[in-house]
């Protein structure tokens, strides 16, 4: 479920944002003594006239939407031509929101959703519920000792262990495991996954279309009331994935270091997986109490696109998504990440393959200039088209990979620009990273973007907009991440056209804004050799 760059991979995955995303409406003031009655129309029909076509306005006109009384949203688009459908639900909440001292808590919450409610993944509940609160006691009592450190007297902690891990064990004797993905195997799911990544949380599959009404209640059963069964067993499990790909990884240490040195105030920099004492000591009470904050009805959007009619799905989601807790959402995050005024070096010595790493704090995804940087970053190291990868990979035979993208951890707050490189074999990876800012200071100087590269990423950002536009789980997944990124589905189409209405000017502005040596941090793996010539942080 959760990688090492799983924030990464699944904001990319949901590549709408990372290529249209924008927020400023332009509007359009008059004076009324001066308008006539008709004219108001006709200038709203002049503007929609002018806006850049995208080839996606037919779409946006099938897109439905209603708002259950809890306020848990669902948007639809109705396709007939196969008996399936897709969807996604979004809870806006990621590791961005995990609590000091519990980091990790997001990413538990993905692997309970899976466990199953009172009458799934349980042989009978009844039994079950007093030996799970035997196993939270046993903890809690475990856990107080063995917070006293030095002072905490060792026989009675090795006899609180084994009480615990006794209790935990008669827990797990009344488990049904994996019922909840064996229920839907058995009536064809496809596609059946979740992931955390920094700003959200989301579950998604795909179901033939007649069983609308079992989704509705399985998917409306463990929004509303999932059990937390099996938390300290999933516990280590996500303790041992974190110590797979972080700690056992070269380039899982290396983003580790990169992570947590971008970030000095923001918890953007507290990474997603969670650091090992916090994962040691969470509690199924701190889940239980994180589900009850942030799996709020108003807190969650749900995408569908497929075989199902509005009438249809809103019966079925009235009778089982409304007992999802109809409570005030959390608030967003106030801390803001303070402007960097020095550049950061992150050296890590290592024989393993040398990699680089180099990230530019930019705005969020709902600032007017978040597309500008999004159409930087494409033509700096989006592809075999792009100025890092003609010089780096092609010219020079320096590197054998480049890339860049925006969203680097996430997009809800400002997050970063992050160029990524992988030297040829025998380069020195700090003589690569010049090379890096040779090309980037060509752009901005004596060699910046043209009209006809900036055209270029138009048309594949427009191409890949129908695409996945065309795809059920694609549509759906874009739908409810919009609504819950933005606060509004549409977003997904006003992006579109200012992607198209983007200009060589915004390019610059923000490659100006952004790509200075006191914004910037810098992480890379080096051969024992250079590490003492590199210097760092």
């Amino acid at each position: 479920m959760f990688s090492g760059m799983k924030s990464v991979a699944n904001n990319r995955h949901a590549w709408g944002r990372r290529f249209v995303l924008a927020a400023c409406l332009v509007m359009t003031s008059f004076h009324a003594p001066y308008v006539g009655v008709a004219t108001a129309p006709a200038a709203a029909a002049q503007k929609a006239n002018s806006a850049p076509r995208t080839g996606l306005e037919g779409l946006e006109k099938q897109v439905r939407e209603f708002t259950l009384p809890n306020g848990v949203r669902f948007i639809l688009v109705e396709r007939h031509d196969a008996p399936v459908f897709s969807f996604m639900t979004v809870v806006n909440a990621g590791s961005v929101d995990n609590p000091f001292g519990a980091t990790g808590l997001a990413h538990m919450m993905e692997h309970m959703a899976f466990k199953g409610t009172e009458l799934v993944g349980t042989k009978d509940y009844d039994s079950e519920r007093p030996l799970l609160d035997a196993e939270e006691r046993a903890w809690g009592a475990y856990f107080a000792e063995r917070q006293k450190g030095a002072r905490a007297d060792t026989t009675k902690l090795a006899g609180l262990e084994r009480a615990f891990a006794q209790a935990r064990d008669s827990a797990r004797t009344m488990v049904e495991s994996n019922e909840f993905a064996a229920l839907l195997e058995r009536n064809g799911v496809q596609g059946l996954n979740a992931f955390t990544a920094m700003d959200i949380t989301a579950y998604l599959y795909s179901l033939p279309s007649n069983r609308l009404e079992l989704w509705a209640l399985l998917e409306g059963s463990r929004m509303a009331h999932p059990i937390f069964r099996e938390f300290y067993t999933e516990r280590d499990v996500v303790f041992e994935e974190r110590r797979m790909r972080y700690e056992s990884s070269p380039f899982g240490r290396l983003l580790w270091e990169f992570w947590t040195n971008s970030y000095v105030a923001h918890p953007y920099g507290w990474t997603g997986i969670g650091y090992p004492s916090d994962l040691k000591s969470l509690t199924r009470s701190e889940g239980e109490a994180f589900y009850k904050r942030y799996y709020v009805g108003r807190n969650m959007t749900v995408g569908v696109v497929g075989d199902v009619t509005v009438a249809d799905l809103k019966a079925n989601a009235t009778k089982y998504f409304s007992d999802i807790s109809d409570a005030a959402p959390p608030p967003p995050i106030v801390t803001v990440e303070p402007e960097q005024r020095a550049e950061r070096r992150v050296i890590l010595e290592d024989n393993a393959q040398p990699r680089i790493m180099i990230g530019w704090h930019i705005p969020a995804a709902s600032d007017p200039t978040y597309r500008a940087c999004m159409a930087m970053a494409d033509l700096l190291g989006g592809g075999d088209y792009s100025r890092l990868h003609k010089a780096l990979v092609k010219e020079k035979k320096i590197a054998v990979a480049v890339s860049a993208q925006t969203g680097f951890p996430g997009e809800k707050y400002p997050n970063q620009l992050l160029v990524m490189v992988v030297p040829a074999a025998g380069q020195d990876p700090m003589a690569v990273e010049q090379e890096v800012y040779r090309v980037i200071g060509e752009a901005m100087g004596s060699k910046p973007f043209t009209q006809e590269e900036l055209d270029g990423y138009k048309v594949r950002t427009r191409a890949q907009m129908v695409r996945v536009a065309q795809s059920n789980s694609g549509l759906a997944s874009e739908l409810a991440q919009y609504q819950t990124i933005y606060g509004d589905w549409r977003e997904f189409f006003r992006g579109a056209q200012r992607v198209q209405a983007l200009s060589l000017a915004d390019l610059g502005a923000a490659m100006s804004a952004a790509m200075r040596v006191n914004n910037r941090t810098v992480a890379m793996i080096v051969p024992p050799k250079t590490a003492d010539a590199a210097g760092g942080r």
